[in-house]
């Protein structure tokens, strides 16, 4: 009983040197996430037993996705309070002024003012959260896109911006036929396509003409939206893409955000902007290209 109890005791011994040993790596993994900063979401790189690897992967993993998230929320209010303090200041100087106008037209007159300012913080606003959209379609790992055609989105998005073209005296068309299929999201598509068209009544200037293309060469769909308006110096196409870029300085209002939201939306389907010259060297051609589209089951 005596032998027996004390090869007892010598196998505790050795089980609770063993398990502590082999814990170890384990309590330095802990006491390196405790030492952590909040803000610090950088990959694990503590050494750790092989069957704890996977697990290891799946918090850096989950931490990379983290910092995504909480990146693209610091951007989100970073661009708003930058973007959105020039109309509140307006809209607050024109409620001053409305408050000391000494006639009823002064007061209406800083009232529209006031409601323009709102109207295009409104604007702002909608379309940062568009961006702050495309940015989380873009850093998921799921993407259930599904086969549209292109022709048919094209088509009715512009039909929806006729009456618009014809208040700014645009001759607004679409050119298409058939089908051409690709992989997509709809209604980030007809985003696309509807500030391709918004933009281009906005810059062309009355009395212009504005064309909406759709085709399929050598595997590749396309769509275009040409203007024979005074277009972009090929010098300032790099510049313009950028978010919250402008081009002249007596265009018409917005964000600068157009261009931004068309590439990144392009980008997340695989397919690219380029800006040309349009027909006879006049306007602007806006061409996505969507490579390598397959075709609907």
């Amino acid at each position: 009983a005596l032998r027996l109890l004390l090869m007892i005791v010598g196998a505790a011994i050795i089980v609770w040197i063993a398990v502590t040993i082999s814990l170890r790596p384990l309590y330095r993994l802990s006491e390196a996430i405790a030492e952590r900063s909040p803000n610090d979401l950088h990959p694990i790189r503590q050494s750790v037993p092989v069957e704890v690897e996977n697990l290891v992967e799946t918090v850096n993993s989950f931490m990379v996705r983290l910092q995504s998230a909480l990146d693209a929320l610091r951007h989100f209010t970073g661009n708003a309070s930058h973007q959105l303090r020039t109309p509140l200041a307006i809209i607050s100087t024109q409620l001053a002024l409305s408050a000391r106008a000494g006639s009823l037209e002064e007061a209406q007159a800083a009232a529209l003012k006031g409601g323009a300012s709102v109207a295009h913080a409104e604007h702002i606003l909608a379309q940062l959260l568009r961006m702050a959209n495309i940015d989380a379609a873009g850093s998921s790992e799921k993407h259930d896109f599904s086969a549209i055609d292109l022709v048919a989105v094209a088509q009715n998005v512009t039909a929806d911006f006729v009456p618009r073209a014809a208040d700014a005296g645009i001759d607004l068309g679409f050119e298409g036929e058939g089908e051409a299929t690709i992989l997509a999201e709809p209604l980030l598509i007809g985003e696309l396509i509807g500030n391709l068209v918004s933009n281009a009544i906005n810059y062309a200037g009355r009395g212009a003409e504005v064309t909406v293309r759709v085709g399929e060469q050598a595997g590749a769909v396309w769509l275009e939206v040409e203007d024979n308006g005074p277009g972009i110096p090929p010098e300032k196409r790099a510049m313009v893409r950028q978010r919250f870029a402008r081009g002249e300085a007596n265009a018409a209002p917005g964000a600068g955000l157009g261009l931004a939201i068309i590439e990144e939306i392009a980008g997340l389907f695989g397919g690219r902007l380029m800006l040309e010259d349009g027909a006879e060297g006049r306007g602007l051609r806006a061409r996505v290209v969507f490579g390598g589209a397959e075709k609907a089951p």
